[in-house]
Parts: C-alpha cells; structure tokens; sequence
C-alpha cells in the first residue's frame, strides 16, 4: 500500500525558506487569468529548488495520491462485506472512517457558513481553532474542486492525514495540482466502486447557506452497477463502455471452459486442470493439488483508459515491485487450432514444456483488465505460466518497479507485429527496426 511519508516538509526541502508566500486562492480563481497566473506562480517556486528536492516533493505527492485511491477502495471494500456479513467489527472500522470524514467535513461546513462573521475568528474553538492551517487548506481545495471532490476525498485516511501535516506552501501547491490532473479520474474511481459521497453532503443541503452545494447534489450517472473495468475513461473526460466489434466486453475473474469449443476433438474436462507433470505450486511449493488461489486484489487498484495512439490501456494506481503477480490472463478457453480472435488471444502453454499448447485464452468478449495492457517493446510486465492450486495460469507479472499512475505495458510479441505497425515508441521499436531494415536494402 502507498503510504504519506513521515518526513517532516522543512526536511524534505533542507529547511530552505520560500521567497514568496503563496497567496489564497477565493471563488472567483477557478479557471480565471489569476488562476493561471497563481498555478505559474507554484511552478516557479518549485523550480526554484534543486533537481533531487523537486523529485522528492514529486514522489511525497505521488504517494499521497495513491493513498486517496487505496483508502476510498478500502471503504468502497467495507461498504460491500457489511452488506454481505454486517459483522460489528467490520461495522466500526466503516463507521470510523465515516465519523472522522464527517467531524472534518462539520468544521470546514461551518468555515464556509460563518464566513465573514466574527465567529470566523475564533471565538468558537470547536469549530474554527486551526493552528495547523488544516481548515484553510480545505477551504482552498473546496474553492477549486468542489463540495463534491472534497467529500470523495474526505473519506481517505491519507487526504486527511495530508490537510493536516503539510506545511509547506510548495508541496501543498503540487498537491493541489496532481489532484487537479486526476480529478476526474478520482471521482470515476470513487463513484464506479459506489463511495457513498453525497451521503456525508445530503445532511447540510437543508440549511441552503451554501448555493453551490445543491448543484453538487444533482443526480448523476450510476456507475457501480457494474464492474469497475466497465468503465473506460475517454479522452474528452467522459466514460463509456468497453466495447468489440459493436457488442460490449463482459468482466470475469476465472477462464471459460465449455465443451462446445473443444467438439474437434471431444474434450469434456478443462485442459488447464493441473496434473501432477504441471510441477509444484508457485505459491505454496506443494507436489500435490493445493487450494491456493490467484489475489485478485491489484485489479481494483488499477484504471481503464482511452490512449490518443494505442486505444485503450491500463494505468497503475498503486506502486508495484518486480516480481508481483498483478493478474490473471482470462477468457474463454479454445483449442490451440481456434482462429477465431487475431486481437486478444494468447497461447496458454504448459509450464514445464513451452512447446505443449494446452489451449488458447480469447478475451474477446469474456476477460478482465489485463487484456487491455498496452504494448510496449520496452514493457513494464510480462506473461508466465505459473502452477497455482488446481489449475495452471497464464500470470501478469511486474518486470520492473512500476511507479504510481504510470501505464502499464507489456510485448505482444514479434508475431502479433508482422502485418501491423507498432506505435510504442522505444527506440527499439520492432517496427522500426523493420523500416531501418527495408531502408538498407
């Protein structure tokens, strides 16, 4: 999980003092000339301080964005086992959540009530003492994304670990403009995994101080009814449907066998049942057939996404190490001489001999989030078969460390290029090296 680093901010910049104070931002900034003046501002303060600095304050805020998206998944994870099994315990740690969301959102609430009137200068300690400036920063955050936005956020550990430990005018500044960058990718993320948002809001809409409120409150799309992977977010800043050849792609956790696929040679059982020749476990090391399964859990931390030149792909919303298994390749499950998706599909092959096909997986219409990895010549992930429990898998493993928010890559192979262009980009780009070969003919 991302974690909000302890590091004090005068530590984390060497205890250099700013030139200038950042100035608060008021209703009226929004996307005004000041607004871009102020936003401009911010980068030059940043600049200001050396390379290794920057990358620090980058990598802080990095990681306290990933916490948002981690820690709204977390309630949005507590939210559906209450309704499963209401167990007290689980109960409290939603409630608690909610409880320390809702004191924060009272308090910043009452801010924006009393503004302008001598309550707002401390005369009433429960509301606005704020020695540590946390009130004033939510009060900017509101200005510039909204009632809704704040009580997305709210509800993250991490966000409000962050109103109240930063200090620093600068790092705030990065904060507030990662957030910015990723606004509607958040509140995608949140209202897909049915956050109860306008819950913590619903209760301040009858006292009709607060105009912008209502507008907030507005019924929207429903976007939980679904799997979150059925939402591609667009270029334009919409959503829509995973779609293939005009019918829409369906979310499964486990491949498809079905006899009706294998009539060519009368298969009845899965030809990925794991048989003693398939070898040990690759979780547990059993020689026999274990009850060890696959963690589907990195699937809820990662995003659908429309690319300008490779179409749909797949980003990262969490940090992942060289060699965690982030998925399962699934689909449907056809025999090796299937012809029939020249896109999607895979060769599953045997563990211990790679020349053995045991089937080929087609996602084309049934499959999860790994079939819309991008390709990449230079890849972040790659595919292994692994034996795991009673089955083997094809598997979607880290090649490397992968940073928050970046795109997840693998290679399609030299194959899947041989009558299509490459767009990835990397200086080892197998179409490029193709036209560099055809150039010296």
């Amino acid at each position: 999980m991302p974690q909000l680093r302890s590091t004090s901010t005068k530590t984390l910049l060497g205890g250099v003092p700013l030139r200038q104070k950042r100035t608060r931002k008021d209703a009226s900034v929004g996307e005004s000339l000041e607004g871009q003046r102020y936003e401009k501002k911010q980068k030059r303060n940043l600049a200001a301080y050396p390379p290794q600095m920057q990358e620090q304050v980058s990598n802080l805020v990095s990681d306290i964005l990933a916490s948002i998206y981690y820690d709204i998944n977390y309630v949005c994870i507590l939210r559906g086992s209450i309704r499963l099994d209401p167990t007290a315990e689980t109960v409290a740690q939603y409630r608690l959540q909610f409880r320390e969301s809702g004191d924060l959102l009272d308090r910043v609430v009452g801010w924006f009530i009393n503004r302008g009137t001598s309550a707002h200068n401390g005369s009433d300690p429960n509301f606005y003492f704020d020695p540590r400036g946390t009130i004033r920063r939510l009060e900017e955050f509101v200005t510039i994304f909204g009632w809704k936005m704040l009580s997305i956020c709210m509800v993250a550990e991490g966000f409000r670990r962050a109103c109240r430990e930063i200090r620093h005018s600068v790092i705030w500044a990065e904060f507030l403009e990662k957030v910015r960058e990723n606004q509607w990718s958040i509140e995608v993320f949140a209202r897909s995994r049915n956050l109860d948002w306008r819950g913590q809001l619903l209760k301040y809409a009858p006292l009709e101080l607060i105009p912008e409120l209502h507008s907030e409150l507005r019924p929207v799309r429903k976007m939980w009814e679904q799997h979150p992977h059925h939402v591609v977010q667009t270029l334009d800043k919409k959503v829509r449907r995973p779609m293939f050849e005009g019918m829409p792609q369906v979310h499964i956790d486990e491949p498809i066998f079905d006899p009706r696929n294998w009539e060519i040679d009368g298969r009845v059982e899965d030809p990925t049942a794991r048989i003693p020749s398939d070898g040990d476990c690759d979780l547990c090391g059993s020689v026999d057939i274990c009850d060890c399964v696959l963690d589907f859990s990195v699937g809820s931390l990662v995003e659908l996404v429309d690319r300008p030149l490779t179409g749909t792909g797949v980003r990262a919303l969490a940090d992942f190490k060289k060699g965690d298994i982030l998925g399962q390749f699934v689909g449907e499950l056809h025999h090796p001489d299937y012809d029939g998706d020249h896109i999607y599909s895979l060769m599953h092959a045997s563990k211990t001999d790679p020349e053995y096909f045991l089937a080929i997986v087609s996602p084309r219409k049934y499959g999860n989030w790994t079939r819309y990895i991008a390709h990449s010549c230079r890849p972040s992930t790659e595919f292994n078969y692994r034996t795991v429990g009673r089955r083997t898998v094809m598997t979607v493993e880290a090649k490397r460390d992968i940073a928050p928010f970046e795109d997840l890559t693998i290679n399609y192979g030299s194959d899947y290029w041989a009558r299509r262009e490459c767009m990835c980009g990397e200086t080892n780009c197998v179409s490029r090296q193709r036209s560099s070969q055809w150039d010296g003919v």
